[in-house]
C-alpha cells in the first residue's frame, strides 16, 4: 500500500462508514436506524485506531505536498473523532424528540461524518486548494444541518442566513487565496513561505497583504469573530440544538485549524506585517467586546452561547495577535477547554430542551434542586467559560494572556480580563435561575428527565474540566508537542 493512501486511512474509514449508514438506511429503511449510532461509534473508533497505528510515528508529506502528517495534525485529528464521539452520544437522546431528523436519520449523520472529514483534512491541509476545499467540506453539510427541520421557519431563516453569508464568506477567503498564489506564484503553504521571506514580501508588496486580509475575512466568518459574526446568534437559535453543538464546537475547530495553518505556515513570518496584525487585534478587540455586551440582555440559552462563542474566539484571536511559537500552543489548551466546556453545557441545555420544550433561559430555573448532579456540572461549565480557576477556562485564559503580555499586548490582555468580568453576569445568571428561581410551569416537568448516556457524558467532561487545571503538565506537554510551523 503506497504511503500516500496510508496516510489519509483515517478519513477513507470515516468517509466509508458515512457512505455505509447511508446505504444501509436507504436499503434497509427505518429498522436500521437503532444501529446508525452504534455502527458510527465503531467507525470513528476504529479510524481514530488508525491513527495511532499509521500515522502517530509515520509523518509524511503527500499527494504532491497537499497532505501534511505531523503532530498538528494527528493532533487534531484525534480531537476531532473524540468531539465528535461525544456528539453522537449526545445525539441519540436528542434524535428520538425531533420528528424531521428521526424521519431522515442516515443522512443526518451521514452529514455529521462529513463534517467530521472536512474538519480532519483541514488540519492536514498542505496547499491553499486543500485548505479551501476541505473548510468547503465543513461548510456545506452544516448548511444543510442548521435547516434539517425544514418546516420550523426559524431553522429555514437560520440556514438561509448561514449559507448566504458562508457562500459570500467563502468566496472572499477564494479571493484573498488567488492574490496570495498571484504575489507568490505558488499554492503549497511552505513554498509560500520560503518566497515571502526570501523576497522580503510583507515589507512592500500590498497585493500580498491585501489577499491576507481578505483570507482572514473568511476565516473570520468561520471562527464567528467579530464583526464578521452576523450569522451566528440566529443561526445557533434557529438551528436543531444537536446541530448548534456541532457548529460552535467541531465546525470551530475545522476553522482555527485552517487558521493556523495558514499563518503559521503559509504566512510564516506574519508577525513582521504592522497590518496583519493590526487586522487581528482589531477582530480580537471587537469580538471580547461586542460578544459580551450582546450576550448581557440574551434570553434564550442558544443565542447567549452564540455571543458567548464570539467572545472566546476573540480571546484565541489575542493567541494570533501575539504571532509566537508560545502563542500557539496557548491556543491549542484554550481550544481543548473551550470544546469541553461548550459540549458539557450543550449536553446539559440538551436535556433540559428534553423535558421542557424551551429553550429559554428560565427553563433551567429550579433544576438545582431537583437534578442537583447536573446542575453541579452545569456550574462547572459556567465558571469555566468565564476562566476562573479551579476550571480549565482559567488555564486557556492564562496561557493565552501571558503569550499576549509577553508580546506587548499588555492594554489588549487587560481588555480581555475586564470584558471576562462582564461575562460573568450572564454565566451566573444562568446558576441563579437554577438554584434561586422556582419553575413556574407544569409541576409533572419540574424533574428534568436525563438519559443515562447524556448524564455519563456530562459528569465525563466535568471531571475533565477540573482535570486540565489539576495535571495541566499533560496538557501543556500535548499542545507543545503539536506545535507546527515553517
Amino acid at each position: 500500500m503506497s504511503i500516500d493512501v496510508i496516510s489519509i486511512i483515517p478519513e477513507i474509514i470515516i468517509t466509508g462508514f458515512g457512505l455505509l449508514v447511508l446505504l444501509l438506511s436507504v436499503f434497509v429503511g427505518k429498522s436500521f436506524d437503532r444501529a446508525i449510532a452504534p455502527l458510527i461509534t465503531a467507525g470513528l473508533v476504529i479510524a481514530a485506531a488508525a491513527i495511532f497505528i499509521f500515522n502517530f510515528y509515520n509523518h509524511a508529506s503527500v499527494f504532491a505536498n497537499s497532505f501534511i502528517v505531523e503532530n498538528f495534525s494527528n493532533f487534531f485529528r484525534i480531537f476531532i473523532i473524540i468531539a465528535t464521539l461525544i456528539l453522537i452520544g449526545l445525539s441519540a437522546g436528542y434524535v428520538k424528540e425531533s420528528m424531521y431528523i428521526k424521519r431522515n436519520l442516515g443522512e443526518f449523520y451521514f452529514l455529521i461524518l462529513m463534517v467530521t472529514v472536512g474538519t480532519m483534512l483541514m488540519s492536514s491541509s498542505g496547499d491553499l486548494i486543500m485548505l479551501f476545499i476541505s473548510l468547503e467540506l465543513v461548510s456545506i453539510p452544516t448548511y444543510i444541518l442548521a435547516g434539517y427541520e425544514k418546516m420550523n421557519e426559524k431553522s429555514n431563516e437560520a440556514a438561509l442566513k448561514y449559507f448566504i453569508l458562508g457562500v459570500l464568506a467563502s468566496a472572499i477567503l477564494a479571493y484573498g487565496f488567488s492574490m496570495v498564489y498571484g504575489a507568490t506564484g505558488e499554492i503549497n503553504l511552505k513554498e509560500i513561505a520560503r518566497i515571502i521571506i526570501n523576497r522580503s514580501l510583507l515589507g512592500e508588496n500590498y497585493i500580498l497583504i491585501i489577499g491576507i486580509i481578505m483570507s482572514l475575512i473568511g476565516f473570520g466568518f468561520k471562527v464567528g469573530a467579530a464583526p464578521f459574526h452576523w450569522w451566528a446568534p440566529d443561526t445557533y437559535e434557529g438551528s436543531p440544538t444537536i446541530v448548534t453543538t456541532l457548529i460552535t464546537t467541531i465546525a470551530k475547530l475545522a476553522a482555527f485549524s485552517g487558521l493556523i495553518r495558514f499563518l503559521y505556515i503559509g504566512i510564516s513570518n506574519f508577525a513582521s506585517s504592522i497590518w496583519i496584525i493590526l487586522f487581528i487585534i482589531i477582530l480580537s478587540l471587537l469580538s471580547v467586546i461586542l460578544g459580551n455586551l450582546m450576550a448581557l440582555p440574551q434570553k434564550n440559552f442558544k443565542r447567549l452561547m452564540a455571543y458567548s462563542s464570539i467572545a472566546h474566539a476573540g480571546y484565541m484571536l489575542i493567541g494570533f495577535a501575539a504571532a509566537t511559537i508560545d502563542a500557539q500552543w496557548a491556543v491549542f489548551i484554550y481550544l481543548m477547554a473551550y470544546i469541553a466546556m461548550n459540549l458539557g453545557a450543550f449536553a446539559v441545555a440538551m436535556t433540559v430542551e428534553r423535558t421542557r420544550k424551551s429553550e429559554a433561559i428560565s427553563a433551567f430555573a429550579g433544576i438545582g434542586y431537583t437534578n442537583p448532579f447536573i446542575s453541579i456540572c452545569m456550574i462547572i461549565f459556567m465558571i469555566s467559560m468565564v476562566g476562573l480557576p479551579p476550571f480549565a477556562g482559567f488555564l486557556g485564559k492564562l496561557f493565552v494572556f501571558k503569550a499576549g503580555v509577553e508580546s506587548n499586548l499588555t492594554w489588549l490582555v487587560i481588555i480581555g480580563v475586564l470584558t471576562s468580568v462582564i461575562s460573568l453576569w450572564y454565566y451566573v445568571n444562568i446558576i441563579r435561575h437554577m438554584y434561586f428561581l422556582k419553575y413556574e410551569g407544569d409541576e409533572s416537568l419540574a424533574k428534568i428527565k436525563a438519559p443515562k448516556l447524556s448524564v455519563f457524558i456530562i459528569a465525563i467532561l466535568a471531571l475533565f474540566t477540573i482535570f486540565m487545571v489539576v495535571i495541566p503538565s499533560i496538557f501543556i506537554m500535548i499542545s507543545r508537542n503539536a506545535v507546527t510551523f515553517f
